[in-house]
């Protein structure tokens, strides 16, 4: 590659490293969107926060029992209640995003370019940044 043409790849990165950081930090200052659980649930187990349907998953969201306990949920999902399913589902979200529901994570309404596996949203807008303004040969 000529020296152009590094000057071109190392300034369009940084270029879309800063606007990547300021989407984010812009992101900071407001308040997180919310998730529609209710949304999630009803795709998931069709609104039945008590769901056992013997498939290995339990509650509205649809909880793997392994999951469930290392998110700090106690006993079964589908006896626990519909909040306690939600403040696990929120940690939950907040470390494997919306990839935890694959079928129904779209339902909650949040973006999923952002609350995908928490770091690939990121780079997803990066890469597009950066193969917007490299130029082609």
């Amino acid at each position: 590659m000529t020296k152009i043409g590094n000057l071109l790849t190392t300034s369009a990165a940084f270029g879309a490293l800063a606007a990547a950081s300021m989407m984010l930090s812009s992101g900071v200052a407001n308040a997180a969107p919310t998730p529609n659980w209710d949304a999630v649930a009803q795709c998931e187990s069709g609104g039945n926060w008590h769901a056992n349907t013997g498939n290995g998953m339990y509650g509205g969201l649809q909880f793997k029992p392994a999951t469930w306990a290392r998110y700090g949920g106690v006993g079964n999902p589908a006896t626990a209640s519909r909040e306690q399913q939600i403040a696990v589902a929120n940690r939950v979200l907040a470390d494997q995003g919306l990839d935890a529901w694959p079928k129904c994570g779209t339902a909650s309404g949040l973006p999923t370019a952002v609350w995908s596996t928490p770091g690939r949203g990121v780079t997803s807008i990066i890469n597009q940044i950066i193969q917007a303004a490299v130029p082609r040969p």
